[in-house]
């Protein structure tokens, strides 16, 4: 329908173009044709003195008068006005002879048979006759009776050519007759169609006349439809002269604005509907459409041609502005441009967009009391958690009965579990706040991981097996920490709820090169089908009564599974009653083609002699811990109560070593080290944050403020060991530690004897980071008493930091294993350093 109608219209237009073409060319040709008659009939009446035969006529005149002016010069010979006559009168009749032979307007009459013979015969009596003309008249006239006889003979030569000429004229005259004839019947010819052609457009006429009226009625109706849209749109809208006058204004435009259309109709655009801070925007918009541009459109865009919506503001008649969206074209009519303005009422939706900022406001400022909530609770409760645990570590190193053992064991394990509770707490926070990504090797995690809990599974008389399949083994590009947190989590899940059992750890990577899947099953009691669908909820337990056999927060799986949609995988669970479970986690890395990054050793502490370390802490139960743990290491501990007074004795005197808290009065433990980093004697001391703020923005800010290492409350023994041997080369075991390690209680020293056992297995193994490994197993070995293994683990360490060779470090490894062999002797619980001495 669309063509056919495109096809008509064309046609249409095409017909008046026709006939108005028929019609321009019959009417030229007309005229052509009325030209050219009247040419010729202006030619046909032109006198003869204007043409040929006169001047053929005209020469035998002149041949005549020669001829009487040599019989006058005949009668009066002695007269010189006779002699000078004939000679005028010669060159007369000579250059009438030459023209009549040159000139071009006589080339027809030279063409004619017989007289160009005459024109030349009279040519060559004149050429004889030269000499005596142009002589004396003494010689002329002696030859006058030859003179008189050769132009006597001239003259019928002369009528000759005349004659002729008079003959060509009047065929061409009659030939011009002929052509005037044809011309007028062929001007006939043109009149009659012409004539037609003028009848056929009276009918055409008619006809178009009738047709514009239909037309004329349909734009009408097209006129009231569009008046109708034009006051029906919702959107309010405008036509504007350049000047700013306002030409037209529909019912949508009188509810935005308020103005009725007599109030506005010729009124200013500008100071009536505009806020005053968009009237120099509108004054340049109105200049552009004088200039006929609009912003997005060309010069003489049609309405709505894609012109851009802005967000503006209009004015109501009360002076009230109003939120609008707003788009413009340039229109034109007889007057000239015109501007289209379309204006829509947003206040509605600018409320909303303000509800929902302010309701996502109130979400971020949640989470933000969230995030501080735990940092808070981390801090007040990690810190009487510090006091506790440090403590029960150094009561354990003097002398207790049996009865007092009990106790404190359970204490310890009391504290050791509302520990892992607040680190449950804190690692859920964690979870979907990313990390830092790099290279990483998944088969290296799954092992270093499942090394770290080999005691757990063991203290539980569970197995831990690590299976690794697939042919793509390089490095992946991704969040370490993620991939062992979920470790963590599944099989410390794993460990919970089962019991002298077997665990499987798998790793595929056969999938793709960038594909890994973890499987982690057990042997355990299993999840009922009802419960599958929840496990993934936060703080669900499925044993929430008060008989509940299994202790946890329930958010081990909740951070699973946190941790997994953050990676952009997925995790699928499979489990029976009775009969185990089966969890499996799969996602996507990119290969990655640097190495894994190896950690930086920490900053030394120089141990030559009594170490000297200060201690700041606003917390004296936390003071006396720490400098007790630190006395036990033959440390000279010095203490300040608050940053301030740190920062006072840090400029007083030198020390090997501070530990830093962080939040204390008059001064916060960040400001107090960039104040003892600025300058003293301790610019480059080692400061450690002594804390019980764990989240990660919290540690960056640390190290920012040049703090090299974080200890995070509760502190243990073990981790204040590890960084007072932090350079193994100058900080061995100090003889108060070894001594001390015998009052080491059963439950501790079979903790310690379990870790070295499963660390030395992953050495063995090729876990993960290796250095880091023998670093933390040396300051175990420390703490145990195992002064021999101690230094084979630091020579360890110093090998792999180093880059030394494989064969070496291989080496080093099988003689760390058969010595720690022998530390155990046939299989016992008593290290035989220790039982020595």
């Amino acid at each position: 329908m669309k063509g056919a109608g495109g096809r008509r219209g064309l046609a249409t237009n095409l017909v008046p173009a026709l006939f108005a073409l028929l019609v321009g060319v019959l009417a030229v040709a007309a005229w052509t044709f009325h030209a050219d008659i009247r040419r010729q009939i202006e030619d046909l009446g032109i006198a003869n003195s204007d043409s040929t035969q006169w001047f053929l006529a005209q020469s035998e005149v002149e041949a005549l008068a020669l001829e009487r002016a040599i019989l006058l010069l005949r009668a009066e010979p002695g007269v010189p006005e006779r002699a000078d006559d004939v000679r005028r009168r010669f060159d007369i009749f000579y250059s009438r002879v030459q023209t009549l032979r040159t000139g071009q307007a006589f080339a027809n009459l030279r063409a004619l048979d017989g007289v160009a013979p005459v024109l030349d015969d009279l040519q060559a009596r004149l050429e004889a006759t030269v000499p005596l003309i142009d002589g004396d008249d003494a010689p002329l006239v002696a030859a006058l009776d030859m003179l008189e006889a050769r132009f006597g003979a001239a003259l019928p030569l002369v009528r000759q050519v005349s004659l002729a000429g008079v003959r060509q004229f009047a065929g061409e005259s009659d030939g011009r007759r002929q052509h005037v004839v044809l011309a007028l019947f062929q001007l006939l010819m043109l009149v009659v169609p012409l004539f037609l052609v003028l009848v056929c457009t009276t009918v055409v006429l008619f006809v178009m006349g009738r047709a514009a009226r239909v037309q004329t009625e349909r734009i009408a109706a097209a006129g009231d439809q569009m008046r109708s849209l034009f006051d029906a749109s919702t959107d309010a809208i405008l036509f504007a002269r350049p000047d700013g006058r306002v030409r037209g204004y529909n019912k949508a435009a009188r509810r935005l604005y308020g103005y009725e259309p007599d109030e506005v109709i010729g009124g200013d655009l500008v100071e009536l509907l505009t806020p005053p801070e968009q009237r120099g925007m509108a004054r340049a918009l109105l200049a552009g459409v004088q200039q006929g541009r609009a912003r997005g459109e060309g010069a003489g865009a049609g309405v709505g041609a894609g012109a851009e919506v802005i967000q503006s503001t209009a004015q109501h008649k009360s002076g009230r502005i109003v939120p609008v969206e707003m788009s413009w074209a340039i229109a034109s009519d007889r007057a000239g441009p015109l501007l289209v303005a379309f204006v829509r009422d947003v206040s509605r939706r600018v409320q909303q967009e303000a509800e929902l900022t302010l309701a996502r406001d109130r979400a971020v400022a949640g989470e933000k009391a969230k995030a501080r909530m735990i940092a808070v609770m981390s801090h007040e409760m990690r810190t009487p958690l510090n006091g506790i645990l440090g403590t029960l570590d150094l009561l354990k190193l003097t002398p207790l009965q049996p009865g007092q053992q009990q106790y404190l064991a359970a204490m310890e394990q009391s504290g050791r579990m509302l520990l892992r509770h607040v680190n449950d707490v804190l690692d859920a926070s964690r979870a979907a706040g990313g990390a830092t990504a790099g290279p990483l090797d998944p088969a290296a995690i799954v092992r270093g991981t499942v090394a770290g809990l080999q005691a757990h599974a063991q203290a539980r008389g569970n197995r831990i097996t690590v299976d690794v399949t697939g042919d793509h083994d390089g490095l992946l590009y991704g969040n370490a920490t993620q991939i062992e947190q979920i470790l963590v989590n599944l099989v410390g899940n794993a460990i919970k709820f089962t019991e002298n059992g077997l665990i499987q750890v798998e790793l595929d990577r056969s999938g793709g090169p960038g594909q890994v899947e973890l499987r982690v099953s057990d042997s355990g009691i299993g999840i009922a089908e009802e419960d599958l669908s929840r496990i993934f909820d936060e703080f669900v337990t499925l044993c929430p009564t008060f008989d509940r056999t299994v202790p946890g927060t329930g958010l081990g799986l909740s951070i699973v599974k946190t941790l997994v949609e953050a990676m952009h995988g997925r995790i699928e669970v499979a489990s029976e009653p009775g009969q185990g479970t089966v969890f499996s986690v799969t996602f996507d890395l990119p290969p990655a083609t640097g190495p894994v990054p190896v950690p930086a050793p920490p900053a030394a502490v120089p141990t030559s002699g009594s170490r000297r370390v200060l201690v700041v802490d606003d917390n004296a139960i936390n003071r006396l811990v720490v400098g007790d743990m630190l006395r036990l290491h033959g440390c000279e501990v010095t203490e300040a109560e608050d940053g301030l007074s740190g920062c006072g004795l840090a400029a007083a005197r030198p020390f090997d070593l501070i530990l830093m808290d962080i939040s204390m009065p008059r001064l916060n433990g960040v400001e107090a080290a960039r104040r003892i980093r600025q300058s003293g004697p301790n610019a480059a001391t080692p400061i450690i944050a002594l804390t019980a703020h764990a989240m990660p923005e919290d540690i960056a800010r640390f190290r920012e403020a040049g703090m090299e290492r974080v200890l995070v409350k509760p502190l243990q023994l073990a981790d204040l060991t590890a960084v007072l041997a932090a350079r193994p080369a100058l900080a061995g075991p100090s003889p108060s530690l070894v001594a001390g390690s015998s009052r080491l209680s059963p439950d501790l020293m079979d903790r310690i004897v379990c870790e070295l056992r499963s660390g030395v297995g992953a050495l063995a193994g090729g876990a993960g980071d290796r250095a880091a490994l023998a670093h933390r197993l040396a300051g175990s070995a420390a703490l145990g008493g195992f002064s021999g293994l101690h230094g084979a683990l630091v020579r360890l360490e110093q090998a792999l930091r180093g880059g030394a060779d494989k064969g070496d470090t291989a080496r080093q490894i099988a003689d760390l294993s058969l010595q720690f062999d022998r530390c155990l002797g046939a299989g016992g619980l008593e290290p035989a350093e220790n039982a020595a001495s």
